[in-house]
């Protein structure tokens, strides 16, 4: 098999493990760019690097957010070089955002949504969401809610070929 076709069989086999209500949006909206949340970070856009990103959109005072940013926290620190992972905010102004960060390590990138960023995706209907970009940066998956965390490590582990490991 095809490397291309191999990682598409295993991005679908994550799908199944995650949750059977996934949407499969194919739109292209990583590296994306957008307004970083923190004043030290220089980021302003996913590392072009190869990697499949995951991301969260959260809100303030989420409570689902944090639950769901205490595995990703775990992933960002164990697997940094195996997968991106980044947050981004919105429903918020920039100063409630930046507050909401502190339930989330200082290292992870952290971003504000805008409205193209939005459309890109094809909107999201609730907090947390988590978006999955293949290595190209095509959005390949998108599920609405809290992802158990034994789903979620599968899934990771699956995505990094068992490069990252919870």
């Amino acid at each position: 098999m095809k490397p291309s076709l191999l990682n598409l069989l295993q991005i679908v086999l994550v799908l199944t493990l995650v949750c059977t209500s996934t949407t499969t949006n194919f739109a292209k909206a990583t590296p994306f760019a957008l307004k970083p949340l923190k004043s030290t970070q220089k980021l302003t856009a996913v590392e072009d690097n190869g990697l499949t990103t995951v991301t969260m959109i959260f809100q303030p005072d989420c409570s689902w957010c944090k639950k769901q940013g205490k595995v990703l926290a775990k992933a960002f620190q164990l697997c940094k070089s195996s997968i991106n992972i980044t947050l981004v905010g919105t429903k918020g102004n920039v100063r409630q955002l930046k507050k909401e960060l502190k339930h989330y390590p200082q290292d992870i990138p952290a971003f504000i949504a805008d409205r193209k960023f939005l459309r890109s995706i094809g909107g999201y209907q609730a907090s947390p969401t988590t978006l999955i970009f293949d290595n190209k940066g095509e959005l390949v998956t998108k599920k609405r809610g809290f992802i158990p965390e034994d789903k979620l490590t599968k899934a990771l582990n699956t995505l990094t070929q068992g490069a990252c490991k919870i």
